[in-house]
């Protein structure tokens, strides 16, 4: 058979070979499922007083914001040119959802920083005072002149630390369920074009989340050679 117009078949084009979604995209929601799945462990503690996740619960918070540090650097390397990522908030575009990404996830960290100082405050003053000279001094800044934890502190850091974390659930399934709400909108591909493709990535989430603390903690626990917590596991 002879095809019209001298038409080229079984033949790949230079820009067929370019893969546009790299591998950096895929590590992108995976970490940020790993930031959302090990705050929302953190909260069954602060706002629904999980007893068996209390010792866990500050881990848990502290694992979130580091992964949440790396979050976004998927993105920037994907980008090509990082220092463009500072245009969705010079030149916003909120009928971009991946410009919203950016407000979403510059306030979600907020956040975090926010009750992880409000969490620690009082073991930042306990260190401030054991110690001396330069690591002293460290302490100290990390406690931003706030000097003083009476228990009426203790109560109203507790109030917010609950406030925050309530109000971080929702914050949280939105930072993820946007990443599934991009991928769901991709109808070139059938295994995501879906409606449920946010609620299959908070799933996710939340599963992949928990298994990294398990993983972390276990290996803690190896490491230190102290007894496992088996009710929480």
């Amino acid at each position: 058979m002879t095809l019209p117009n001298d038409a080229l078949v079984n033949f790949i084009f230079p820009n067929n070979v370019h893969v546009e979604w790299s591998l950096m995209i895929v590590i992108y929601p995976y970490i940020t499922g790993l930031v959302a799945g090990a705050f929302i462990v953190s909260s069954l503690y602060h706002v629904f007083h999980v007893k068996e996740f209390e010792r866990i619960s500050k881990f848990a918070l502290v694992a979130a914001f580091c992964f949440g540090l790396f979050a976004a650097l998927p993105l920037l390397v994907h980008l090509g040119q990082p220092l463009r990522a500072l245009n969705i908030f010079i030149t916003p575009h909120t009928t971009s959802a991946m410009s919203i990404f950016g407000y979403i996830y510059s306030s979600y960290m907020i956040l975090l920083i926010v009750e992880l100082w409000l969490t620690y405050r009082e073991y930042f003053l306990q260190r401030a005072k054991e110690t001396m000279g330069g690591v002293r001094l460290f302490w100290l800044t990390l406690t931003l002149g706030v000097t003083q934890y009476t228990p009426e502190a203790a109560k109203i850091d507790h109030r917010i630390t609950t406030f925050l974390a309530a109000i971080g659930i929702p914050w949280a399934f939105t930072l993820h369920g946007y990443v599934g709400f991009i991928f769901g909108t991709v109808k070139a591909n059938v295994w995501w074009a879906t409606p449920l493709q946010p609620i299959i990535f908070l799933m996710s989430a939340i599963v992949s989340g928990m298994a990294m603390l398990t993983l972390m903690y276990s290996f803690i626990r190896w490491q230190t050679r102290r007894p496992y917590d088996f009710p929480m596991i």
